[in-house]
């Protein structure tokens, strides 16, 4: 049976479990950041939320033959040593030692037990450091010292008996470099950074990219529907390189977008108007990006729909404006307020340029995942 579809069909060890705001959303960015890594080096990927265990980075989204597993521990202050790793609740008197719940090292291993030869490495990972590893970022526990894993080896073997060096040499601990109080901050970094790998310096909306970004992978770590089937993994669970190229095409196509000037010599609008709607241009273009804000995602999906049914008529921008307007106004205002003339005009603009930029309309029923509305 392939890869793909033992994940789907092996029985989870937890499903849903509740995690503090902080720790879960620190999840969620470390995960964003082993997707930009992973973008600059990788042809194919996906990494999943939630499932199995905190992170899995799957080497294909199509045909997977190789996983990593992630486990995310965060502390406020000191370090991990051998017993905290292995520290396993006490035995409860109607508990066997069978029964007993495993370390956080015995969660991770299972995993290899689960899935065997596909299993590529395991990591522990963590804000605060691993008190034998030095200054090591990223350490196999069989390259620190021969002591030390001959007890990590002893210690794992009392959970998993049939443990063997070998696979015990795949188990490794990560130091995370986002702090934990203040991870947002450091991860809205990271995605400039990678936003200006790709498209250089250029003008965009980092605050309103980076909600739509985390908002994506939130949205994967927080959903418990039923997963049947591996597709369903990717499409709920998971961000691959089909997402965040469609990240870094919005960010783009509103590099791309003209400033005022451009576009308001083509207006047949009085002066005065005009200067109203520079002012509103000038707020929009900052919120374009926004994910979080579902009334202008809303007018937005209605706005596309009632171009795309006269993009083809010939009309003036003015006109094509005026009667788009008209189509648009009764439903936007049940979303919007305020909901001046001027800022739905502006919203029309936008969709409009758009649609110069990529020859055609976006489909109104994409979800935010599929572009950053």
């Amino acid at each position: 049976m392939s890869l793909a579809n033992r994940l789907v069909e092996h029985p989870q060890r937890e499903i849903g479990g509740s995690l503090a705001q902080e720790r879960f959303d620190y999840q969620a960015l470390w995960g964003l950041a082993l997707i930009f890594s992973n973008h600059e080096t990788s042809e194919d990927y996906a990494v999943a939320f939630e499932f199995h265990d905190d992170i899995l980075l799957l080497d294909s989204a199509k045909a997977p033959a190789s996983i990593r597993f992630y486990q995310i521990k965060t502390r406020d202050k000191g370090h991990w040593t051998l017993t905290d790793l292995f520290r396993r609740p006490a035995l409860r008197k109607d508990q066997t030692e069978a029964d007993r719940p495993f370390s956080c090292i015995g969660k991770l291993f299972s995993n290899y037990q689960a899935f065997g030869n596909d299993t590529a490495a395991m990591s522990f990972v963590s804000n605060v450091p691993l008190a034998f590893a030095g200054a090591s970022q990223d350490i196999a526990f069989k390259d620190c010292d021969s002591d030390t894993f001959a007890k990590f080896l002893q210690r794992l073997q009392l959970e998993h008996e049939s443990a063997t060096q070998e696979q015990a040499g795949l188990v490794h601990f990560v130091k995370a470099d986002l702090s934990l109080h203040d991870a947002s901050t450091h991860t809205k970094g990271k995605l400039n950074n990678f936003v200006v790998k790709v498209h250089g310096e250029v003008t965009y909306n980092l605050d309103g990219l980076y909600r739509a970004v985390i908002e994506d992978c939130r949205t994967r770590s927080k959903y418990t529907g039923e997963i049947t089937c591996f597709d369903d993994l990717i499409r709920y669970k998971s961000i691959c390189r089909a997402d965040v190229d469609k990240w870094l095409s919005a960010v783009g196509a509103q590099a791309k977008i003209p400033d005022w000037s451009e576009i308001a010599p083509d207006l047949a609008y009085d002066a005065m108007k005009k200067m109203r709607l520079r002012v509103e241009w000038m707020k929009y273009r900052a919120k374009a990006l926004d994910a979080g804000d579902e009334g202008i995602r809303s007018v937005r999906r209605d706005i596309r729909a009632a171009l795309a049914a006269i993009a083809d008529d010939g009309l003036s921008l003015t006109d094509l404006l005026n009667v788009t307007l008209t189509a648009i106004r009764p439903a936007a205002v049940k979303h919007l307020s305020p909901c001046p003339d001027e800022r739905l005009i502006v919203m029309l603009l936008y969709e409009v340029v758009q649609y110069g930029e990529a020859g055609e309309l976006q489909n109104p029923d994409q979800k935010p995942s599929d572009q950053a509305s």
